[in-house]
């Protein structure tokens, strides 16, 4: 019995450089499907988590990392497709926290105070200037743009008092920023989480990729012959009419081989029509072997009507037999 523990550490070793590269990949493709900068929904992120979590399936899924996994044993197609589904079923799902929520105020909140802030900008300094220096114009042209300034300042810091919100709800909204410092922030939260998923991921399919070589069995004879004789079948099925003939011959040949009984001597299509039909005296023990159509005892002469198949000494279907009507 192999050692569980011991194939999970040399998976480990053998996919440390795939697992590093996948982690990049799929930390990329997080933040690219959420987009550059700004802030995000709650649907952005639950489709970033699905496209990472897809980049990772993908790469552990692959026959090449399988064939690593399971110490250079191969599968075939089908076995592949058998892990795949196993390991789905039994997976768990990428858990990637979201950012915190901020509180930002609204658009037209702060283009409201870029306004207002303007229009008193311009209503305070125009006199105060002409007062003091009689320069009118200079004060509403330094006052409007001093007073939006000024007035989206107070909107933004007034936007995060709790008391204020709760009288103004509409004053503000709630957001998930990517953008600067909480970008930063959130990239080894996610790098964090799908190196966390792939530790768990990579012993799994280990132990699948495990279970799954030492329920292949050694090839038996049987799938042999049957493997063969079903190539020949397709070859015989697309023949020529003139090639008919070799080809049947070719596949009687092969089913003899592998050890079919009852092909002894040459084909009834390859000898004269007027072949008469095969009988025999009817005994129990040809029970076993054949069915019989009426009602036949023993000593009644029969004709066989379909031959029996026998592989390796072992009836895989009874043949048919009829009995002989006698003229006098």
């Amino acid at each position: 019995m192999l050692d569980i523990q011991e194939e999970i550490s040399k998976a480990h070793t053998a996919t440390s450089a795939l697992r590093r590269e996948t982690v990049k990949t799929a930390v990329k493709e997080y933040f690219r499907t959420l987009g550059v900068g700004g802030s995000a929904a709650g649907g952005d992120f639950d489709a970033a988590r699905d496209r990472a979590l897809g980049v990772v399936k993908a790469r552990l899924l692959s026959a090449e990392t399988l064939a690593a996994l399971a110490g250079g044993r191969t599968f075939d197609d089908p076995a592949v497709a058998g892990l795949k589904l196993t390991f789905d079923a039994v997976a768990v799902d990428l858990q990637i926290p979201r950012p915190p929520v901020t509180r930002e105020p609204k658009i037209y909140t702060l283009a409201l105070a870029a306004l207002m802030g303007a229009a008193a900008g311009m209503l305070a300094l125009a006199p105060l200037l002409r007062w003091a220096y009689d320069m009118r114009d200079l004060g509403l042209v330094l006052g409007g743009p001093a007073g939006a300034l000024l007035g989206v300042l107070v909107v933004h810091r007034l936007s995060r008092i709790g008391f204020l919100l709760r009288l103004l709800p509409g004053m503000a909204s709630d957001t998930q920023s990517l953008s600067g410092r909480a970008r930063k922030d959130h990239e080894p939260v996610v790098r964090a989480c799908v190196e966390q998923w792939m530790d768990w991921a990579v012993p799994t399919l280990a132990v699948l990729c495990l279970h799954g070589s030492l329920s292949q069995g050694p090839e038996t004879k049987k799938d042999a012959a049957f493997r063969r004789i079903g190539k020949l079948i397709y070859v015989l099925h697309k023949a020529g009419r003139e090639a008919l003939p070799v080809v049947a011959d070719e596949l009687i040949q092969e089913a003899r081989n592998y050890g079919f009984e009852g092909l002894d001597g040459a084909a009834t299509f390859s000898t004269d029509r007027g072949r008469k039909q095969d009988t025999m005296v009817w005994k129990g023990a040809l029970a076993g072997k054949y069915e019989t159509f009426g009602h036949i005892v023993e000593g009644d002469r029969v004709a066989v009507e379909r031959p029996p198949v026998v592989f390796e000494g072992k009836v895989v279907e009874r043949g048919l037999v009829r009995k002989v009507r006698e003229t006098t």
